[in-house]
């Protein structure tokens, strides 16, 4: 996916997506919340667990649920 995350007060938040992966390309900003991935939310999940969930394969479909300050809507990615 190429993300480097962080957990703050059990908030998972986009610290930078790597430059050229498949999350720069679909615009993930640094700052996004990542609420759910495939649809499970992340609530009470370990920053680990999150990092697991978003491993896999190349070329493996990921999507997320995100929150991006300014915005009072949650948007898809993937």
């Amino acid at each position: 996916m190429g993300l480097v995350i962080s957990a703050e007060e059990g908030i998972i938040k986009v610290v930078s997506p790597i430059d050229d992966t498949p999350a720069s390309h679909a615009g993930i900003k640094a700052g996004d919340t990542i609420l759910a991935i495939d649809g499970r939310g992340l609530q009470g999940q370990t920053l680990d667990k999150v990092q697991d969930m978003l491993r896999g394969a190349a070329g493996t479909k990921v999507g997320l649920t995100l929150l991006r300050a300014g915005n009072q809507k949650s948007f898809e990615s993937g």
